[in-house]
């Protein structure tokens, strides 16, 4: 086992022994600290921390949690005990030490695989120029159908991987993590009809089209940040999250669309926060070929918060463009993206696919915050609120929520409620090519063009080891649909087609008329530190209101997972 530790500390070039804890590399989106560190806000406990743009280094994750130590008498029990366990996971990210923490491959590393009070590694080295964290990941799930319409397909997953990070000279952040999975139950075409339940599997082309047993997938980069933090550099994948939506967000979200690969810069100065990438994304044509290359750019700019933390505005800008080569005039992070895609289109194509995006948030008393997002697709003055297939070129979604923590006086219970309206061809395109999509499913939020949602969600910590969450959705959407002769009416109900939108004057919800109900309860219990188990169970009704047919479905998902 020495032999290991030295391998590990000449391949990393570890050679100095003083200590230094700045951590550049991001914490996971899937990590629940994003939701602890979004109440202390929303509780006005924390001054300087945005939601609404994701991921975040753990340098900033650790100084956050410095803050609220600092105001742990305004805690509430829960959240205490919550602030103690972060205070484990982020130890070295606060404090620069791992008194809290324990490597498999050490003395006691076997006979503490089971301590509920360590954050446990397989490996750990740090000194005053590098940090090396390895971890082993290993989780076994079951997802399941049983639906009037769907049969009832079920698969058995296994997945092993592993996962490195760290930083290098106190600026230099690395992260990969790598897996492989095996089907351990269900035939190809269950995998094909349970993959939508989690969207990584919908990206993974063995999974879904080739029917193979076995399956990889990855996220790594590498991120540069200065110890300020002022500036930030990354290069790589990893799962992105921008916009301030509570249940699901209009501009990017992380939940409907695999992680892509992207060279992003983060600026940020007291109340300004910009952020700028360029992706590469995937995509299939009009007749399903996959396109040789289909790009994302993104700009994001946050003001705020302002008025004793009361509120904050940001402005985003994005662009889909394919089968080009890569355009300088869109990796130039301080333009206007709009005039650059004018300025650079040939004459006469209007090809690609430019969007507009304003939010507001505010936060105007302890534990209540409420937020408003406004998605332009496309935008016309000229033709603005003509009443005829004319004003079809003004393409709008819009959202707005409330987030009450500590609702009713009860500690730690969250009470959402969002309303999401996407008017008919947003996100769309008339070339399929440059659909608001990343491997056919949708970059923002998950609703379909010409729907709209109403949302609620109730959320709460028992302890800082059980995490229940229950989340209602209405939803009305226009469907396209054949008529009487064998003609498709194209409503403008999908975001992978977008033709026909000037053939008559657009109407919210014409076509045929479908209201889905959706319920989710899901349940977390991690009984021993880094141990999870988790149950979800979604019901989906499904109702076509003119045609008087209604059906329903049940999706079952469990998961046992270790993160070592």
């Amino acid at each position: 086992m020495g032999k290991f530790k030295y391998f590990i500390a000449i391949f990393f070039v570890v050679c100095i022994t003083q200590s230094a804890f700045s951590q550049v590399e991001l914490v996971p989106l899937s990590n629940p600290v994003y939701d602890f560190l979004d109440r202390m806000f929303t509780n006005k406990v924390i001054d300087d921390y945005s939601a609404s743009m994701g991921p975040i280094s753990r340098r900033e994750a650790g100084n956050l949690l410095k803050d609220i130590t600092a105001k742990k008498n305004k805690l509430s029990k829960t959240d205490k005990l919550l602030l103690d366990y972060y205070t484990t996971e982020f130890e070295y990210d606060m404090y620069g030490t791992l008194k809290k923490s324990s490597d498999f491959f050490s003395k006691k590393g076997v006979g503490e695989i089971f301590n509920n009070k360590k954050q446990k590694y397989l490996y750990s080295n740090t000194d005053s120029n590098v940090t090396f964290f390895w971890d082993g990941i290993a989780n076994i799930r079951y997802m399941g159908l049983d639906g009037d319409s769907s049969g009832r397909p079920h698969v058995l997953l296994g997945e092993l991987g592993t996962r490195i990070r760290g930083t290098l000279f106190k600026s230099v952040g690395y992260y990969l993590r790598l897996s492989n999975g095996v089907r351990l139950g269900g035939t190809n075409e269950d995998a094909q009809k349970t993959a939508f339940i989690d969207p990584k599997l919908s990206s993974i082309r063995k999974y879904i089209s080739e029917g193979n047993k076995t399956f990889d997938s990855y996220e790594g980069y590498l991120r540069y940040a200065p110890s300020t933090d002022w500036l930030g550099l990354t290069v790589g994948r990893e799962a992105l999250s921008f916009g301030p939506g509570f249940i699901d967000k209009l501009f990017l979200s992380n939940k409907n669309s695999a992680p892509f690969d992207f060279l992003k810069l983060d600026l940020h100065y007291k109340k300004v926060r910009y952020s700028f990438f360029h992706s590469s994304i995937v995509g299939n044509d009009s007749v399903g070929k996959q396109l040789e290359s289909k790009y994302l750019v993104f700009h994001r700019l946050e003001l705020g918060p302002f008025f004793n933390n009361s509120l904050r505005l940001a402005f985003n800008e994005m662009v889909v463009y394919s089968n080009i080569p890569l355009n300088f005039a869109f990796i130039n992070p301080i333009s206007f993206l709009t005039s650059a895609d004018m300025n650079t289109e040939l004459p006469g194509k209007n090809s690609n696919n430019t969007l507009l995006g304003f939010d507001i948030q505010v936060f105007p008393v302890r534990n209540l915050a409420i937020q408003g997002s406004l998605l332009i697709d496309d935008l016309n003055f000229e033709t603005l609120g003509n009443d005829s297939a004319k004003g079809n070129d003004n393409k709008f979604a819009l959202q707005g929520g409330i987030n009450w923590q500590n609702a009713f006086t009860l500690p730690n219970l969250g009470v959402t409620y969002e309303f999401t309206r996407i008017n008919p061809f947003v996100y769309a395109h008339r070339e399929i090519n440059n659909s608001y999509s990343n491997w056919n499913l949708p970059i923002g939020h998950s609703l379909n063009p010409n729907s709209d949602e109403h949302a609620f969600k109730l959320n709460y910590s028992f302890g800082s080891r059980l995490r229940l969450a229950v989340t209602y959705k209405m939803q009305r959407t226009g469907l396209n649909y054949t008529d009487s002769l064998g003609n498709f009416i194209n409503v403008g109900s999908s975001i992978l087609n977008g033709s026909e939108d000037f053939a008559r004057k657009n109407e919210f919800l014409s076509g045929i008329r479908l209201n889905t109900n959706i319920i989710i309860a899901e349940l977390e219990f991690e009984p021993i530190k880094q141990y999870y188990f988790t149950i979800r169970y979604q019901r989906r009704n499904f109702e076509y209101v003119d045609r008087n047919i209604s059906f329903g479905e049940n999706i079952f998902w469990g998961n046992f997972r270790i993160d070592y």
